[in-house]
């Protein structure tokens, strides 16, 4: 494991103002852990490897003898204890509490418990853990030296008259996350990274469910089976958990549905602008359930998901239990997976290659929701390579971007400027947007045809909206021999 370098060297009292005081860990843990602002549990006082917290006594924390629920003593000894070990961790945000990219965070969470309740909690509740100055070096070296930290902590839990309520053994994990990113040495993905690019592809599902409120419409065939004719695949797709977290970022990030919904309304009018539409090209795919929305539209079409080798997995487990459970889309278009790492292989070449593949017929190739997080270069390689494989100069590249200004947020818009401080908080950082769409799409051997803004296509004049494009093109020059 490579160490965990950081570019300055970060005093106490910087962290102890910036990342871990108070105040500001209260309001960061209630954004994050809605129960615990439920509750109003606080955090009181911070040192380095200490932290006190206050579970106050009150009608949503009692059970029904009018003491403390158990399990939300547990609750607090959770972040009582994991907040002493994140003083230790200075100035590195936590993933999912504090803004930051994944490369420059730790990654913290609970592994075990075991809490024994000595007295019976009738007054608000003060939970203290203090770290050794010996474990608090092991567990620093350990860090920042680039292993893995498994600690025990005891938290105990003091009444106003500080009579021992309780104590827990608590069993923490904590590593940085750009080392639970990392493929595994057999080439693998790491079981984080799965777990994110399932949950990044079942909140954007659940955003567009959001945006389509109806509930689909079935028919009945001969032989009784019901089938879906359209609508609710983003609902079923996106599942209790994709839901769960669309809703929770609506609240913070309100302009990231209106993102979906507008990319998602236009590249459907861009499937159906070509009703002699052949083949459709989905780079992306993730759990984007358009082939089983728009079967009218796509009917005789041939469609390509392209995806990594994992979200594919995904995708198809999805699909086939959607199928046995609501029923198959009506005249379902023929698909074809074709597993690819957009970093790492030619798609234009596994396109050409794949039997079904014609590179004469009428193509539309979706780009969605991937060239911000991939920079210029990455981009043009990937777009050149899929792009060249089409000679039928009625095909089309339809994709999303966002401009710079979402980038640096340099527009002085307060609007633009939470949007970015938010994407930022959440892990999602953009990293590339064209400031001249005409010249990149240029540089991937397509000219521009339209250019249309989020905004205008929702009839939204939200400043945020406007830094959000999508674009159609065509082949350059289309070489038929």
């Amino acid at each position: 494991m490579s160490a965990i370098e950081q570019e300055t060297p970060v005093t106490w009292e910087s962290d102890y103002a910036q990342r871990v005081n108070p105040e500001l860990m209260t309001g960061l843990l209630h954004k994050a852990v809605p129960v615990l602002e439920w509750t109003n549990w606080k955090v009181t006082k911070v040192e380095r490897g200490y932290c006190e917290s206050v579970l106050p006594l009150s009608v949503p924390t009692t059970n029904q003898h009018g003491t403390h629920q158990a399990a939300l003593i547990s609750l607090s000894a959770d972040y009582t204890g994991g907040m002493a070990l994140t003083t230790l961790l200075t100035g590195v945000p936590l993933t999912g509490i504090h803004r930051g990219h994944p490369n420059d965070s730790a990654s913290l969470w609970l592994a075990s418990m075991d809490v024994k309740y000595e007295n019976p909690s009738t007054s608000n509740l003060r939970g203290v853990c203090r770290i050794d100055a010996k474990t608090a070096e092991r567990i620093k070296s350990r860090y920042f030296g680039g292993r893995v930290v498994l600690v025990t902590l005891n938290v105990e839990f003091f009444s106003e008259d500080n009579e021992r309520v309780a104590v827990a053994e608590m069993k923490y994990f904590a590593q940085a996350t750009k080392q639970l990113l990392r493929d595994r040495e057999d080439g693998q993905r790491s079981s984080l990274s799965k777990l994110n690019l399932k949950k990044s592809a079942r909140i954007i599902s659940g955003l567009r469910a959001r945006g389509r409120q109806d509930q689909g419409q079935w028919i009945c065939r001969d032989d009784g089976v019901k089938i879906r004719l359209d609508g609710g695949h983003d609902m079923f797709a996106a599942g209790t958990h994709g839901i769960l977290q669309a809703e929770r970022l609506n609240k913070v990030l309100p302009q990231l549905q209106s993102f979906v919904v507008a990319r998602t309304r236009n590249a459907d009018d861009v499937v159906r602008s070509m009703p002699e539409i052949e083949q459709l090209v989905m780079l992306g795919a993730g759990l984007d359930m358009r082939p089983l929305r728009l079967t009218n539209e796509l009917r005789g079409a041939t469609i390509f998901e392209i995806d990594l080798p994992e979200m594919l997995t995904e995708r198809q487990h999805v699909i086939q239990r959607m199928e046995s459970q609501i029923g198959g889309a009506h005249q379902a278009p023929e698909r074809h997976q074709i597993a690819a790492d957009f970093l790492k292989c030619d798609v234009g070449s596994k396109l050409r290659d794949h039997f079904a593949f014609s590179q004469t017929a009428t193509t539309l190739v979706i780009y969605e929701g991937c060239s911000m997080y991939f920079e210029h270069e990455q981009n043009v390689r990937l777009l050149s390579s899929v792009m060249r494989s089409l000679k039928n100069p009625e095909s089309r590249l339809w994709m999303d971007c966002v401009t710079p200004a979402v980038i640096d947020a340099n527009t002085g818009d307060p609007n633009i400027q939470a949007f970015v401080e938010q994407m930022e908080m959440i892990g999602e950082k953009f990293i590339y947007g064209p400031s001249d769409v005409g010249s990149f799409l240029n540089e991937c051997g397509v000219v521009l045809d339209v250019e249309v803004t989020a905004g205008a296509v929702l009839g939204d004049n939200d400043p945020t909206l406007a830094e959000y494009r999508f674009v159609t093109a065509r082949r350059d020059s289309v070489d038929v021999s």
